[in-house]
């Protein structure tokens, strides 16, 4: 069901219907054609993602020092998709590896805060990304909330600018457009034997031409139109959580209601223990389930003609150490890999500086050094994919490069460097 804290916002005006506790919103949808939309994905892995057995070094001083500081939990080089020849990531990633070779996806490394602004608090560190704000886990709305805020390229038309399967996380928050979705074979507001009786009557109470009027009669139509669709997640998409979020996900953007942006949180890698030997283990198995899960996503997509309108980003809390601990697993560190995927992404190639991971090259003595500034990337994909200029907004206070190389029309193929 749609939660009641938020039941279905528009893009215009809202209001909450008196004793219910649900917001509703103006959507004046007008003849646009919502099918060309685009939309951004942004997917979190809630509990920080080992970046070094992620995109792993595969050759050279780098595979050296890889062995040496992981001597139990290092993944050989026959397990390994070679990526770029000094990068790879693990054999249980084929579709991502298909994905990579395709050029629809692009690795960053060593991403993070800037120096002396992050942190190793699962809190504080997530609050940071989600609002975008290094150095300050504070703040009154998120990221994704100021670029739906802030940006002339959503469309005045449409149905569901924004969602998230679940609740919303902080990076939405202030977005009072975002649709919030636990079952998606349920949207109706009054499920059971009334349940039409319900929204006849409403149409009967709101039926003149003033403010609420106009507001629950446009509410009362996207009731109908979304009741309508059919967002039955096709069988070839895994079972697990993360596969039916962006399934749900992909039946909406195939529906052409605008849906712009788009979260899914996917936990389960704080690993100070036991994530694996030998190339084998918990750890690898998960990233197989992303891999799963992002490569049926952009299948059902690439099938609907839609890839190269959606790009998928991705984030952690923060990378982990590079020596591996005496549990066989690994404690907080600081620059993670990310990924940049979509049909329209200059992929295929890793981008970014690999700082080294020999002792002196280790920020603090033990972590993956930052080297690519996490709002680099998301302004690229803001600006330059989504059409929203306004980055100052979108991260208040930063000043560095809105390109990363990761679309044709960057400045930085346009001037042959930034």
């Amino acid at each position: 069901m749609i939660t009641r804290r938020k039941f279905l916002q528009g893009s215009t005006a809202f209001f909450t219907l008196a004793g219910t506790g649900i917001t509703f919103g103006i959507n004046n949808r007008g003849s646009n054609n919502l099918g060309n939309e685009k939309s951004l994905i942004h997917l979190f892995f809630r509990g920080g993602m080992d970046a070094i057995n992620f995109l792993i070094p595969r050759t050279g001083v780098n595979r050296t020092e890889y062995e040496a500081k992981r001597a139990n939990i290092q993944i050989p080089i026959d397990r390994i998709f070679n990526l770029n020849h000094a990068f790879g990531i693990p054999i249980t990633c084929p579709e991502l590896n298909t994905l990579y070779q395709q050029g629809k996806m692009a690795m960053i490394h060593a991403v993070g805060m800037p120096e002396g602004l992050s942190s190793r608090s699962h809190f504080e560190s997530q609050a940071m990304f989600d609002y975008g704000t290094p150095g300050n886990p504070n703040s009154v709305d998120g990221w994704l909330a100021r670029h739906v805020n802030s940006s002339p390229a959503i469309n005045d038309s449409a149905v569901i600018p924004s969602m998230s399967p679940g609740n919303p996380p902080a990076s939405q928050q202030g977005d009072s457009s975002v649709l919030s979705v636990d079952d998606p074979s349920n949207f109706h507001p009054n499920t059971g034997r009334y349940a039409e009786e319900h929204l006849f009557a409403l149409e009967q109470i709101y039926s003149g031409s003033g403010f609420l009027d106009n507001a629950m009669q446009s509410t009362i139509d996207n009731i109908k139109i979304i009741t309508d669709l059919d967002l039955s997640i096709p069988d070839s998409y895994p079972s697990d959580s993360l596969s039916q979020d962006l399934g749900l996900i992909a039946q909406v953007i195939k529906s052409d209601l605008g849906l712009q942006i788009a979260t899914v949180d996917y936990g389960g890698w704080d690993t100070h223990e036991n994530s694996g030997t030998g190339g084998f283990g918990s750890y690898v198995d998960r990233l197989g389930n992303v891999s799963a899960a992002i490569g049926a996503f952009f299948d059902d997509l690439t099938a609907s003609g839609k890839d190269d309108q959606v790009v998928l980003t991705t984030q952690t809390d923060f990378g982990r150490r590079v020596r591996e601990n005496g549990n066989q697993g690994t404690d907080h560190g600081t620059a993670q890999a990310m990924m940049v995927v979509g049909g329209a992404v200059n992929g295929g190639q890793v981008l970014g500086t690999f700082p080294g991971i020999s002792d002196e090259q280790l920020y603090l003595g033990t972590d993956l050094k930052m080297t690519t500034d996490f709002r680099r990337p998301l302004s690229d994909v803001i600006r330059n994919f989504l059409g929203n200029p306004n980055i100052s907004t979108v991260f208040p206070g930063y000043s560095g490069s809105h390109s990363m190389g990761l679309f044709p029309e960057d400045e930085i193929f346009k001037n042959g460097f930034d």
